[in-house]
């Protein structure tokens, strides 16, 4: 067998046929060479796996017979992989030709978790809007910084330290945040390197986006909640100010500060109905799997 390449990325696919082939080719493209691509597809249809036949280059395609939900994916990914660093990325971004490098060079100069940006692939209104939205925190733009959550879209870290970690665990449509989360509680630094650049492909409509940002509020409000338990208290304040339109403009402000330091003032201004629109759906989904939360919380004590 020959030696194991530096980096594995590992990437989960699910009816992703719109976007992968422009996602391969980007990978191509890559000026860092000493990579393994994983591919793990758990779709209901050929069309993903007709794709990377019809490639040239050497790709590991996993198939599982059943759905895996994305961070389940991920896993079963590692499994395959034979890389000292491992890389996380999704088959609707395209990387831009040094993103691989430049994820490497800056773990190699600091030893830390390295979170890439993420840029918006086009100019529709919508798509713009969204972008900013979901993820202005890791826009392209300014200096390498501490960051205290990595989307699993575009994010490096050593395989010792994902096995240290128990892997992705928990809510597996969640486990970007818990990952997080128990690396920031190991002591880890989360840096983010705002020169590793991948352009997210969006697809949604305004119908499918609110959908999307309410139900992945309610299971954040769900996840977090879990983390306190005995904390009620805490719970049901979370709860109730997520019922006032303060943590909108909260919010709001600060994806409007995100923007400033990217340039992207101007996208913040024209796309606001969008983005208002969004963390107004994902902070509502938060209040009402925080009420879960504290519903499970009350009939446990109810039958201890």
């Amino acid at each position: 067998m020959n030696d194991p390449p530096v980096v594995s990325v590992v990437v989960a696919v699910y009816l992703s046929e719109a976007t992968l082939d422009g996602f391969l080719d980007a990978l191509a493209r890559q000026t860092f060479r000493d990579f393994e691509t994983i591919l793990v597809d758990s779709g209901p249809t050929e069309a993903c796996e007709r794709i990377v036949a019809r490639r040239d280059e050497p790709l590991v395609y996993v198939r599982s017979t059943g759905r895996l939900f994305p961070q389940a994916a991920r896993n079963a990914g590692v499994e395959r992989s034979r890389g000292r660093l491992l890389v996380f990325t999704d088959p609707d971004v395209y990387a831009a030709p040094d993103w691989l490098g430049r994820l490497v060079a800056a773990h190699d100069e600091t030893g830390n978790v390295v979170v890439g940006a993420l840029a918006c692939h086009g100019s529709k209104w919508l798509d713009r809007g969204v972008h900013l939205c979901k993820f202005s925190k890791w826009l392209p733009g300014g200096k390498r910084r501490p960051v205290d959550m990595s989307p699993t879209a575009n994010m490096l870290l050593p395989r010792a330290l994902f096995e240290e970690t128990g892997r992705f665990h928990g809510d597996m449509l969640m486990g970007d945040a818990t990952l997080s989360r128990d690396l920031l509680e190991a002591g880890r630094t989360l840096l983010f390197e705002p020169r590793a650049v991948v352009d997210h492909h969006h697809l949604e409509t305004v119908r499918s986006f609110v959908r999307e940002r309410w139900f992945r509020g309610i299971r954040y409000g769900k996840l977090r909640g879990s983390w306190m338990r005995g904390r009620k208290p805490l719970l049901l304040g979370l709860m109730l100010g997520s019922l006032f339109p303060l943590r909108v403009v909260s919010n709001v402000a600060h994806c409007a500060w995100h923007a400033v330091r990217a340039g992207e003032l101007g996208t913040f201004l024209s796309t606001l109905p969008v983005v208002v629109l969004g963390f107004s759906a994902s902070i509502l989904g938060e209040a009402k799997g925080y009420a879960e939360a504290l519903l499970g919380a009350s009939r446990g004590s109810d039958s201890s």
